[in-house]
């Protein structure tokens, strides 16, 4: 059970395409050509590295760990080679600076928007230059624009969760 934070390029685009919802089995328009820019998968894939992660594991995530608390796991399919890469996932079980810190590195090396998955949960940029790429869609998107303001912004919805996990795990 994890704190789950998705990331999504900020390059959108008009284009769609006709595609299955794998669930519904609606037919919907998706999004085509919103991908991150070799720079920032290159940028991406060197901040990974650095934190230890070279390549994805058996299972397809990259495992970090930081010295301040648990890590993560992050999931960047198609980060590595030249498939479209447009985003992931991290799921955490923590919220350190340390790991707060790599979480508005990725965000910001790479351009993504995060939207974490939590209650009164708002699209975050890392700056006012990401966040007008992505106001036609995400008309309430906030910036943050240090770790630490991402990490208040946070810590409600991650408080949240971690009572939520507490009570589910309960053995009594």
């Amino acid at each position: 059970m994890s704190f789950d934070i998705f990331f999504q390029t900020s390059h959108l685009s008009d284009q769609t395409e006709e595609a299955v919802n794998p669930f519904t089995g609606e037919v919907v328009q998706k999004p085509v050509g919103e991908t991150v820019t070799s720079s920032e998968r290159e940028a991406l894939q060197k901040l990974i590295a650095s934190a230890g992660a070279d390549t994805p594991d058996d299972f397809g995530s990259y495992v970090i760990d930081f010295e301040d608390g648990p890590g993560l796991e992050l999931f960047f399919d198609g980060l590595e080679g030249s498939d479209e890469f447009s985003g992931g996932m991290a799921a955490l079980r923590s919220l350190t600076p340390e790991l707060t810190q790599f979480l508005f590195s990725v965000a910001d090396k790479g351009n993504l928007i995060m939207l974490a998955a939590m209650e009164e949960s708002r699209p975050i940029a890392t700056s006012a230059e990401t966040a007008e790429r992505v106001v036609s869609r995400w008309s309430d998107v906030v910036v943050v624009s240090s770790a630490e303001d991402l990490r208040a912004l946070l810590a409600t919805g991650f408080d949240g969760w971690k009572s939520y996990r507490d009570r589910v795990v309960d053995d009594s």
